[in-house]
């Protein structure tokens, strides 16, 4: 599903105007779309059927009026409005709406300006009694910075309304006011909705926290007009294009009947050092559980005891200087416990110089061994990718940012940008984990998962991800949907982990429960028996 930056949102504005197509028509189908939410809400509301709008003087809260006038001609309702700022400062549309109510005051209530100052520049408690819905229309998708005062406080009477009951219900218009439609970034009084209905397509900033938290339930509203990819990819805005990564949009290559171990590829893990065994083992328990044909550790001669005595009979343990070549249809993790030391440091960029044939996962002490010499990382990227194999760098913040040489607060402000930008930069796939979880690819393109949990946040998860990846880009022929697959299979098995175990679960359950995942995008149909 495509998603929209604010600046993409205004993109789609000109586009449609430039066409001819009145944009006060669009105005009024996301009204009607609105209305249609608000409508459904009525349907089961058993005590008092008033709603209360509350409008900006921009098109947010020309969209708020227009559904505020299609509630008239609901039996029962009583529309309620109050405009945040001086109407005659509005938008033209805004205004055009506006004119349009004051000749519904008979059944529109427009609560004055007089009266909510008398109140302390608070809704008047009267209305708050007599209504079982507020609609947000105040802001919209450009919103950045703190809320007024007066705002905020207004957004906090509604906050405390919503609590006392559970038939009480809170919309937002295309995003809660106060939350940044690009960062998620949130004023502390933002709008908190029970459900948000988003225009067109929903907008990057309510995918991230501490907005997300604000958003409830999330609906797509029609504008009148299907969303114009084309127009986004004519424009000279080189903000990329942003996905959100779901089991809807994902598909699995079908597994041949005839597949064997060759053709389902082979995961090597490079290693494993003093206490940080788990590491690799972890690795490879991710890829053998994402139907990897062989699993091998690569690590050093003393090393390879502790290992074997952790691992599965499934994994091979070889010592990583007595290694020839590397089979083909192979991916190559570096990194899971590789140590830091600068004998460990110095071995995994060796290693990373070595593969040539072969797809490249750098995760964890991998990261950090080439943080202070990217220029070798897109060496890397351009040997690997002339013979069409990909480079995947799979950091949380704290490695990005060693990466990058940018802060973990600078990374905050800009997270898809930097990941981008970072992808092109170097010709790899970042997988910058968090919440949402951020992949981008040298194209310009990038996809945003929003499945997993928090208590996903322990030592090894990981390096289950990435031998996760380094499984699936063997088994897949398109490296973006592999690792999107990987990332979304990773996260949705951890909230079945959740489910089962409860928090407390370990990196080893999430991987174990991945198999439960792939088959439902997998496109293999089982044989009937003979």
């Amino acid at each position: 599903m495509r998603l929209l930056t604010p600046k993409q949102v205004n993109i789609v504005d000109q586009y449609i105007e430039s066409l001819g197509l009145p944009v006060s028509q669009l105005m009024e189908q996301a009204g009607r779309s609105v209305f249609e939410v608000v409508h459904r809400y009525i349907q089961e509301i058993k005590g008092p059927k008033g709603v209360l709008f509350l409008c900006g003087i921009g098109n947010n809260g020309g969209d708020a009026l227009v559904a505020a006038r299609l509630l008239t001609e609901v039996p029962e309702v009583t529309p309620y409005v109050i405009v945040c700022g001086n109407p005659e400062e509005g938008s033209p549309l805004f205004q055009q709406q506006w004119k349009v109510v004051h000749t519904l005051e008979d059944t529109i209530t427009i609560v004055p300006d007089e009266m909510m100052q008398s109140n302390g520049n608070l809704i008047p408690s009267h209305i708050l009694q007599d209504v079982s819905i507020v609609v947000d229309g105040v802001f919209g998708t450009g919103f950045h910075g703190e809320l007024p005062k007066r705002i905020g406080s207004i957004f906090e009477q509604c906050k405390e309304w919503r609590s006392y009951s559970d038939t009480r219900t809170c919309i937002a218009i295309d995003i809660p006011s106060g939350v940044n439609g690009l960062t998620g970034s949130a004023d502390i009084s933002s709008f908190k909705a029970d459900e948000t209905i988003t225009l067109l397509a929903p907008k990057v900033g309510i995918l991230f926290y501490p907005g997300r938290q604000c958003v409830g339930h999330m609906s797509i509203g029609s504008i009148g007009y299907p969303f114009p990819h084309h127009a986004l990819r004519k424009s000279d805005h080189n903000w990329p294009e942003i996905y959100w990564n779901n089991a809807d949009s994902l598909y699995v290559e079908p597994r041949s009947p005839i597949a064997h171990k060759g053709t389902n590829g082979h995961v090597y893990i490079v290693g494993g050092s003093p206490g940080i065994y788990g590491a690799p083992i972890l690795s490879a328990e991710g890829a053998l559980r994402s139907g990897a044909g062989k699993v091998t550790i690569l690590s050093g001669i003393n090393e390879l005891d502790a290992l074997r005595s952790l691992s599965r009979p499934e994994m091979m343990i070889r010592d990583c200087n007595n290694v020839e070549q590397l089979d083909g249809n192979s991916t190559v993790v570096i990194g899971p416990g590789g140590g830091r030391s600068n004998t460990d440091r110095k071995h995994l960029l060796q290693w990373m110089q070595s593969v040539t044939d072969s797809h490249m996962v750098l995760d964890a002490d991998g990261l950090i061994a080439i943080s202070n010499d990217v220029s070798l990382l897109k060496q890397c990227s351009y040997t690997l990718g002339k013979k069409g194999h990909a480079v995947v760098v799979t950091p949380h913040l704290g490695e990005f940012s060693a990466l990058t040489g940018k802060s973990i607060g600078e990374l905050n402000k800009d997270p898809i940008g930097y990941a981008s930008a970072f992808a092109k930069e170097c010709n790899v796939y970042v997988v910058l984990k968090g919440q949402p979880t951020i992949l981008a690819n040298p194209a310009g393109r990038v996809y945003l998962t929003t499945t997993g949990n928090p208590y996903m946040g322990t030592g090894g998860m990981g390096d289950v991800l990435a031998g996760v990846i380094g499984s699936l880009l063997n088994q897949e022929q398109d490296p973006m949907n592999a690792i999107n697959v990987a990332v979304y299979a990773h996260s949705r098995a951890g909230d079945i982990a959740l489910d089962d175990c409860g928090p407390g679960f370990t990196p080893t359950e999430v991987a174990q429960r991945i198999g439960r995942v792939l088959p439902s995008m997998d496109g293999y149909v089982r044989m009937i028996p003979l």
